[in-house]
């Protein structure tokens, strides 16, 4: 099994000791309860600082961060431009979290031309790798601040505006931002794009906190081209300064966002890079979800993603805005045929199930890749993870961390109840909530054995004047087939909803635990039927239903599922087997259990519980 050990049973008799199936939880754990591995992080940003210089070829390079330049040893991720100079061949650059080689592009480049791009980066070990696809180039890493959990500053998104278009020559020209486009007297940094349009000479421009005038480069750029990059800055006095290394060229700054000390403001979640979109822009707005995709929950209220252009048709610029907004400010800027990318710090907006942002180019067509690599929460919500729990943690500490709680209802046994069913509830009704996911969830074994069970159906009419189920399937006559699975599903459906000490059913979701371990039929449209028996009677006492499984699990018990089943529009939680919540949250990326499903959880597994992440 791709997860956890187990060792529960499952239902497949009312009565009586039956044959053995997967459940939803761990062995035994330890008393200690392990807290979460990820939560929101606040920012501080910092004077700029060069952390690397070095020729950077196409084997990674590890860059030692954290206790630098400011950086402390419990960074979780750092703001950092990259500068790839003079390489040697065309390709691009990759900074990843040490260790991780993501197959995502930071920056594409031409032979011999210097080109800069921001990074948010999350911190392995206090570190990040960087390598380029093609020769060799000189590579710097220059900081501009840090996200940690405690201390620093939350964020709150702006609708992309332009605040300042200076000329700008060699000396530092001033530029207030405090109070303006949104941003209070009381801003730490903002998020601002810098666009240098039409330069007079080679060189590049240096964005830095009023009155500092460190040695670093925002971007570079050639005479007469205009180019853009993303800068998070520190304020000093509420303004930044920008200057160039040589000539003069406008320079317009649009803001995307600051940073506060408010409490209102959002945390950032660093994730492992992951590509979300791949797509085709015109100059129409085209929607990008990002919630769903690539571990984005759907209370983020902003994502750090990297969109790259390919195969432009034509000159142009790229824009990227909140969905349904479509201020007139550039990203980046392009010339047909021309390969490049931009950082961007964006408000998402839509529902939870959708939230959203929105790109276009401005002339012509190009191909996109949108690359996420964090997203902010709001910074009084939780993180977006959750715990599940049953019988075998009877006794055991739980955490206390989660933001949303899954109890398996059964005991291990079909015919048992979890003992500890009263006391995990109310432990789950103290989850902090903050996701779009039902607080307190509920899951329950499933299992079809056909003969092997003590009690099958012989008849639509339930025992104990439990009356008639109405049957899809036709009339159950005690065989071995879809009808009488239909009626043993919808039974042990019964049996979970009224017996086992669930007081209002529709007050939960459901999860259908499926899983090879259980007992099973051959014929998968019987084991279908005997899960649209459990669904159909759940969903008729007003309950939500999900489904859990792995994909290879859930082919080999029930296959394909038809678009008239009840089944095919359910959410689906995937179980990955995992260590860590970046390859859970990677997880929401992939397929569901139907056609007609989304992946809305998924499972990994730290410290002997069962962690799920929140993908919508």
């Amino acid at each position: 099994m791709p997860f956890v050990s187990r060792v529960v049973t499952a239902l497949l008799a009312v009565s009586a000791l039956t044959t053995a199936a997967v459940g939803l939880v761990p062995a035994d754990t330890a008393s200690a309860a392990p807290t979460a591995t990820a939560s929101g992080s606040r920012y501080t940003p910092l004077d700029t600082a060069r952390v690397f210089a070095g020729t950077v070829g196409t084997t990674p390079v590890v860059v030692p961060i954290a206790g630098r330049a400011g950086v402390p040893a419990d960074a979780t991720a750092v703001v950092v431009n990259v500068e790839t100079e003079a390489p040697t061949a065309a390709g691009y650059v990759r900074i990843t979290p040490a260790g991780t080689d993501a197959r995502v592009a930071l920056q594409e480049f031409p032979a011999g031309r210097t080109i800069s791009n921001l990074a948010t980066v999350k911190l392995a070990s206090g570190g990040v790798q960087v390598k380029v696809s093609a020769g060799s180039a000189r590579v710097y890493l220059d900081v501009s601040g840090y996200y940690a959990a405690d201390g620093g500053s939350t964020f709150t998104p702006l609708p992309t505006v332009r605040v300042a278009s200076p000329t700008v020559g060699t000396t530092p020209v001033p530029v207030p931002l405090a109070g303006r486009g949104g941003v209070p007297d009381d801003a730490t940094a903002v998020v601002v794009n810098v666009e240098t349009n039409a330069p007079t000479a080679d060189g590049y421009t240096r964005l830095t906190p009023l009155g500092r005038d460190a040695s670093v480069a925002t971007q570079e750029f050639t005479a007469g081209r205009t180019v853009s990059n993303l800068a998070i800055v520190r304020l000093v006095d509420g303004a930044a300064q920008v200057r160039l290394s040589r000539g003069t060229a406008t320079v317009f700054m649009d803001v995307a966002g600051y940073y506060s000390a408010s409490s209102t403001g959002s945390v950032f979640v660093p994730i492992d890079t992951t590509r979300i979109e791949t797509g085709t822009l015109g100059n129409t707005p085209r929607t990008v979800r990002a919630t769903g995709t690539g571990g984005v929950p759907g209370t983020a209220t902003a994502v750090v993603a990297n969109v790259e252009v390919q195969a432009t048709s034509s000159d142009g610029y790229l824009r990227v805005t909140p969905a349904g907004q479509d201020a007139s400010v550039a990203a980046q800027v392009f010339r047909a045929g021309e390969e490049v990318s931009a950082a961007v710090i964006t408000k998402v907006t839509g529902s939870t199930a959708a939230r959203a942002f929105q790109a276009k180019v401005s002339r012509g067509t190009a191909v996109d890749y949108v690359d996420v690599s964090g997203y902010f929460l709001d910074g009084t919500s939780a993180s977006g993870t959750g715990v599940d729990v049953s019988w075998p943690q009877c006794g055991s500490a739980l955490p206390g961390d989660a933001a949303f709680a899954v109890v398996g209802v059964n005991g291990g046994l079909a015919n048992n109840t979890n003992p500890c069913l009263s006391s995990q509830l109310a432990w789950a009704a103290q989850s902090s909530g903050g996701t779009s996911q039902p607080t307190v969830q509920l899951y329950v074994n499933t299992a079809n054995p056909g003969s092997r069970a003590s009690v099958w159906p012989t008849s639509n009419t339930l025992p104990n004047g439990g009356g008639t189920v109405p049957n899809p399937y036709g009339t159950c006559t005690g065989g071995y087939d879809a009808a009488c699975s239909y009626v043993y599903g919808w039974t042990r459906a019964v049996e979970d909803a009224t017996v086992r000490g669930v007081s209002d059913p529709s007050a939960y979701r459901w999860w259908l635990d499926v899983e090879t371990e259980g007992t099973w039929q051959a014929d998968r449209t019987q084991n279908r039927a005997d899960l649209e028996g459990m669904a159909t009677y759940l969903t008729s006492r007003g309950a939500q239903v999900g489904l859990y499984s792995t994909g290879y699990q859930w082919n080999t018990i029930v296959g394909s599922v038809p678009t008239s089943s009840p089944l095919y529009p359910l959410p689906s939680w995937i179980a990955t087997g995992a260590p860590t919540l970046a390859a859970a949250q990677q997880a929401c990326s992939g397929t569901p259990l139907t056609g007609g499903s989304r992946i809305e959880v998924t499972q990994y597994v730290v410290g002997g519980f069962d962690r799920n992440a929140s993908c919508v």
